[in-house]
């Protein structure tokens, strides 16, 4: 049941957005993503032309298509780092909405605490994307297909936190204790992972991916929250049941 409630969060959310009066929160994002992407990949053009210039002065055919390949997966990893950072005020804003919409109300952290909490939070989940980073690279020059499916499931795992992090960081929930959670959802934060980067993968939808997988994580994990506890044998059957054991 988690497994397929996260799978599916991230397209409930671009629909709950789309079928609501949310659509304005999506202007600004769409904007910003945009120019995110143009920068990221002159960025990484200007950074593998110094790099390659050898090559492509050598053999400009076979130099020129390694430099478009790099190009744009440099471009697309710096993309996916700096997207949620970037998107991470409207994602909020958009998901604190969502909650009062659905709940009537929503948790609230004073806004200093919280300001504070998300630029610590943000560099150590820099450092970690930094360090996942490093180790897909360096798997996927060791094993090849092993190290890049190693590499998604570490992307899905950042998706994961990124989505689940909004609802989680209303309740004063700390860096470890998000992660806490990931970690006794198993179910949920497989599923959502996979959800999230297939998003990532259609195209033009990388632009609204962000705000729409901050939703379905904020829908999934109300659902969590109102979900009743798993039912408990009564005394007199744990009483039977250890006189049949005895």
């Amino acid at each position: 049941m988690g497994f397929f409630r996260g799978l599916f969060a991230p397209f409930r959310g671009g629909l709950y957005v789309l079928r609501h009066p949310l659509k304005r929160y999506l202007l600004v994002p769409i904007v910003l993503s945009v120019l995110l992407a143009a920068i990221t990949m002159i960025a990484a053009r200007r950074y593998w032309s110094e790099e390659l210039s050898s090559m492509v002065a050598s053999s400009p055919v076979l130099g020129g298509f390694f430099l478009a390949i790099m190009t744009i997966v440099g471009g697309v990893v710096l993309f996916l780092i700096a997207q949620p950072l970037l998107l991470s005020v409207f994602s909020d804003s958009l998901s604190e909405r969502v909650e009062r919409d659905v709940r009537g109300t929503a948790p609230t952290v004073p806004l200093l605490t919280l300001i504070g909490r998300a630029l610590v939070h943000g560099l150590l989940k820099l450092v970690l994307y930094a360090i996942a980073l490093a180790v897909g690279l360096a798997l996927t020059a060791v094993t090849g297909g092993l190290g890049s499916l190693i590499g998604i499931a570490l992307g899905g795992l950042s998706l994961a936190y990124d989505g689940f992090d909004y609802p989680l960081a209303r309740r004063g929930t700390s860096f470890g204790g998000k992660w806490a959670f990931l970690a006794r959802n198993p179910g949920l934060t497989i599923g959502y992972g996979i959800g999230a980067t297939v998003l990532y993968l259609i195209p033009l939808a990388v632009f609204v991916a962000s705000p729409f997988a901050a939703v379905g994580a904020t829908l999934a994990y109300m659902e969590m929250e109102k979900a009743p506890p798993a039912p408990q044998p009564a005394p007199a059957a744990k009483n039977a049941n250890l006189a049949a054991n005895s």
